[in-house]
């Protein structure tokens, strides 16, 4: 009977489809190895320490001025005893106790004076704003005061001497054109409009916290293409900020302080 002699050839190609029988273990042990990471980042997330987290987030909206960072939004949260919340809107600064009571007392002098259809006082994002129409303040196309708006400016003047708060002084007007030899433009009697007001608040409280602004015609609040809507947009309006001076200034990067003396 004769002896068969084994190929080697054969006997390598058996070797290799062992091999290749066998690589699936490098695919299933990397699957292992990512299930293994996975199971371990889901360990770390749930067993946060929530006083720690809590603490930090204490510390950032202390930082940031806010009334928290966790816990307000609505849904589900990794911290126990955090989800499920309704959001709730952040203390806004300019409903702090001290601009609202301001607000109080300014509507007070304006009730007193019984000039509530002249004088608009609106609280917004900005601060408190103190609308005053041109026709109470002024005679028409002048920027002269007149005695009664003297009498309440100084009262007012005095009440805004009680806050720290910056106030602009904006002068505005209508869209008639205006030529004269004192004004020859809106942007002037703006601004003189605008001047002779801070001059007097300068007398009842301190100038350094003043900033003299004239929009001329650019900042409408009606129409101007009725007589109510111009009337509306003739006006001077004292803008009380939710901050001081020099913090305004930081931020805009200016240097000094705006010059708030009339002009000659």
């Amino acid at each position: 009977m004769p002896i068969r002699r084994k190929n080697p050839d054969e006997h390598a190609n058996k070797k290799s489809d062992n091999a290749g029988g066998l690589r699936w273990l490098l695919t299933y042990s990397d699957m292992i190895t990512l299930l293994l990471a996975l199971f371990i980042v889901l360990y770390a997330l749930a067993s946060t320490d929530s006083q720690k987290f809590q603490a930090m987030a204490t510390a950032l909206a202390k930082e940031f001025n806010a009334a928290s960072v966790v816990g307000t939004a609505p849904g589900p949260s990794m911290i126990a005893g955090q989800s499920g919340t309704q959001a709730t809107a952040p203390v806004a600064p300019h409903l702090s106790p001290t601009l609202s009571h301001l607000v109080q007392r300014l509507q007070q002098a304006v009730d007193a004076a019984h000039l509530q259809s002249e004088v608009t006082i609106r609280l917004n994002a900005a601060g408190v704003r103190v609308s005053l129409e041109a026709n109470l303040l002024f005679p028409s196309a002048l920027a002269t005061l007149s005695p009664k708006a003297v009498t309440l400016l100084q009262k007012i003047g005095t009440i805004l001497d009680t806050v720290p708060n910056a106030v602009e002084v904006i002068g505005d007007t209508d869209s008639t054109p205006i030529h004269t030899a004192q004004y020859p433009s809106n942007w002037q009697l703006g601004a003189a409009r605008s001047a002779n007001v801070t001059q007097l608040l300068a007398s009842r409280m301190a100038p350094t916290r003043l900033i003299q602004v004239s929009f001329s015609k650019y900042e409408p609040i009606a129409g101007n293409y009725t007589s109510a809507g111009r009337q509306a947009n003739r006006r001077v309006d004292l803008l009380v900020l939710t901050r001081a001076l020099g913090a305004v200034l930081k931020d805009t990067g200016t240097v000094g302080v705006p010059v708030t003396a009339p002009y000659p």
